[in-house]
């Protein structure tokens, strides 16, 4: 590496023989800032073994000849430990070869040779599980391979039968008659803890018996049942598929059954502070719920008044108006609704504005009903508007509102008064179906309305023929001129 412009070999003499103190000083640091060349990385035992062996014999020769050790016994002590470097190297080198060429082949047929073995022996296992879980549950089942849902040897399919018994005999254990109830949780739970212990004195068992019957040969038979009871007591994926089951057959119920005898579940402080306000419940319920949640007497004390029932702030100002309340004792209650103090005067006058509005509201709308009946013109209705509250612009737009109404019919003769019309040949027919569409009846309702109408004309015209053939037979009667039969409408 680079060193800097000065030469180095006159700063270590300059600082050394005294020179100037501070130039000497800056010259050290400047050698210190100046970084050596870094050293030669040392080989690698399993790429480079030979390399590595000498750097390992010359390093350990030189250390014990340092240390006072006689040349020949430094140089076997070096030899010794190079040789295990370089045998170490070798051997690591031969395992990667191994790995790299050997080892995935190796392993694939290793696993395919154990999946056929277990693919084999599937039949069997089955019955074996099924004999084991005899002995642990205390049953008689038997399983056959082919029997299963699907082929016989097909583990997933058996496995689904083995697994199945224990859920069977599990739901022959803890199911009652009828409906889950508080005491079928207790028996069930009872059943629970007794099947547990049976299932783990039956695993015990199974240990030493067959240990005793093989003469201390088969000493790990017991590891069948510790593993049968690992895996199907109470493995993690087990117990999430039997949570369920002992959830709802033994937890919830069993809970129940507690509940009833102990009735420990108390009410919360939500739940009576509003039955409190309603004089539903006692306040000994209230300090007795806080005491429970926590909350100390000075706490529950804001706590009522807090959730207490108030007036609103019309029903102060309605007792004010009508003196029942003064104005300061108003202002005072306003005050401990949450508003802020100097709110309270103009809370009062707020209600009475609100009031005052809805009849100002009323008078504009009778003021304009008044002027599109004639009764007032439109120039009084400006003045009368030029004297209430109204906001700016809001006078141009009732006034905009009054014009527009003025202008657009609002009143059309009724249905009765247009047959009537038709009938004293006011109008024609042209101008009758004209008059029932503007009041907005479609054109199959014009149609309908049309032919009621002209029927009714109709009736109205044989009635008066009925009228005078009446008069003309009376009269004919009395004179004795017989008369001629009534003409029929074809």
């Amino acid at each position: 590496m680079a060193t800097p412009g000065d030469d180095t070999t006159n700063i270590v003499l300059d600082a050394a023989t005294g020179g100037t103190g501070i130039a000497s000083v800056i010259d050290l640091l400047r050698l210190v800032n100046t970084p050596p060349d870094a050293p030669d990385r040392p080989g690698d035992a399993f790429a480079h073994p030979e390399q590595s062996a000498r750097q390992t014999f010359q390093g350990v020769f030189w250390a014990c000849k340092d240390l006072g050790f006689p040349q020949p016994l430094a140089y076997l002590s070096a030899a010794l430990v190079a040789v295990i470097v370089l045998a170490g190297g070798v051997l690591g080198q031969v395992l990667f070869w191994l790995i790299k060429n050997v080892g995935a082949t190796l392993t694939i047929d290793m696993l395919e040779l154990v999946d056929d073995t277990r693919k084999t022996l599937n039949p069997t296992l089955v019955a074996i599980s099924t004999a084991v879980l005899n002995e642990l549950l205390g049953t008689d089942y038997s399983v056959d391979p082919g029997s299963a849902p699907g082929s016989g040897e097909d583990p997933v399919q058996n496995a689904e039968v083995v697994g199945g018994l224990l859920h069977d005999r599990l739901l022959e254990e803890f199911r009652g008659e009828g409906d889950v109830t508080p005491e079928s949780g207790r028996t069930a739970a009872r059943r629970m803890s007794g099947f547990l212990i049976n299932f783990g004195v039956a695993t015990a068992f199974i240990s030493i018996l067959g240990e005793t019957l093989s003469f201390g040969k088969f000493e790990q038979l017991r590891e069948l049942g510790v593993e049968v009871a690992r895996n199907l007591g109470l493995g993690r994926l087990n117990r999430q598929a039997m949570k369920p089951l002992v959830d709802i057959m033994i937890a919830t119920p069993y809970k129940w059954w507690f509940n009833q005898q102990f009735h420990p579940s108390q009410f919360s402080i939500s739940q009576v502070i509003n039955p409190f306000a309603q004089q539903l419940m006692a306040v000994e319920d209230i300090f007795t719920a806080a005491d429970l949640d926590g909350f100390s007497h000075d706490k529950v004390e804001k706590l009522i008044e807090l959730h207490s029932k108030r007036l609103t702030v019309d029903d102060a100002e309605l007792l004010l108006r009508w003196g029942i309340w003064d104005q300061p004792f108003a202002e005072d209650y306003i005050g401990k609704l949450g508003f802020p103090g100097g709110l309270s005067p103009y809370l009062t006058r707020i209600s009475q504005i609100k009031r005052n509005d809805t009849r100002v509201n009323k008078l504009i709308d009778a003021a304009e009903t008044a002027v599109l009946d004639g009764h007032i013109l439109l120039d009084e209705f400006s003045a009368l508007l030029d004297t209430l509250p109204l906001a700016p612009g809001e006078k141009q737009l009732i006034i905009a509102t009054v014009q527009y109404k003025a202008k657009v019919p609002h009143v059309h003769l009724t249905f009765a008064q247009l047959t009537k019309a038709f009938e004293d040949a006011m109008i024609d027919d042209s101008e009758l179906r004209d008059r029932i569409a503007r009041q907005g009846y479609s054109p199959d309702d014009v149609d309908i309305l049309e032919v009621q109408v002209l029927l009714a004309q109709a009736k109205l015209a044989d009635a008066a023929k009925a009228k005078a053939a009446a008069a003309a037979k009376k009269a004919a009667k009395a004179s004795g001129v017989p008369t001629p039969p009534p003409a029929t409408t074809p």
